[in-house]
C-alpha cells in the first residue's frame, strides 16, 4: 500500500507540475496568439482530467487503508475501481495525443494542403511522404498507450496483482 501511495503522490505532484509550467507557457509565451492559447488551453483541459484520475486513484488507496466492516469486498472494490482508473488514464492518454494530431492537422491544414498539391515532377513522392507520417503518427500513438501501460503495471499493477493474491489466500484460508 505504501509503494502504491508513493507513486500516486509523485503522479500527482508530477501533473501539477505540468499544469503549473502550461499555465505559465499560457502567461510569457502564448500570450500574443490565439491559436497556441487554444492550444494551451486544450493540454490544460486534459491536465486537469487526468489530475482528477491521479487524485481520485490516491483517495483509493486511502480508502483501502482505512478499517472496514467487510476488508474483503472492499479491498476488492477499490482493487476493480483502480484498475478501472488506469485503463481511463490510459485511454485519456490516446485521445489526448490523437486530439494534438488533429490541433496540428486543423493549423496547418493549409500547408499541409498546399504541400500535397504542390506540381510533382517525380511522381506521388509527397502522397507517399504524407502516408508515411501519418503511419508513423499512429505508430508513435501506438507505441505511447503501449509504454505507458506498461508503465502503469509497473508502478500500480503489480502492487494490485499482490494484493488480489493475498486476498484470494485470505478467501481459501477462511
Amino acid at each position: 500500500m505504501l509503494r502504491l501511495k508513493k507513486n500516486a503522490s509523485k503522479e500527482l505532484s508530477w501533473v501539477i507540475m505540468a499544469f503549473g509550467l502550461n499555465v505559465l507557457n499560457v502567461l510569457v509565451f502564448a500570450r500574443h496568439s490565439v491559436s497556441l492559447q487554444r492550444f494551451a488551453a486544450g493540454v490544460l483541459l486534459m491536465l486537469v482530467v487526468v489530475g482528477f484520475i491521479v487524485y481520485r486513484r490516491l483517495q483509493i488507496i486511502r480508502e483501502m487503508e482505512q478499517q472496514q466492516a467487510n476488508l474483503f469486498d472492499a479491498l476488492n472494490s477499490r482493487i476493480v475501481q483502480f484498475r478501472q482508473l488506469m485503463r481511463l488514464h490510459d485511454y485519456v492518454g490516446v485521445v489526448s495525443l490523437v486530439m494534438l494530431v488533429i490541433t496540428v492537422v486543423v493549423v496547418r491544414f493549409k500547408d499541409l494542403q498546399a504541400y500535397l498539391n504542390a506540381p510533382q515532377s517525380a511522381g506521388n513522392w509527397h502522397l507517399l511522404v504524407a502516408i508515411g507520417v501519418a503511419l508513423a503518427v499512429v505508430g508513435v500513438i501506438y507505441a505511447a498507450f503501449v509504454v505507458g501501460k506498461r508503465e502503469h503495471q509497473r508502478r500500480y499493477g503489480r502492487h494490485l496483482d499482490q494484493l488480489e493474491a493475498a486476498l484470494r489466500e485470505l478467501e481459501d484460508v477462511s
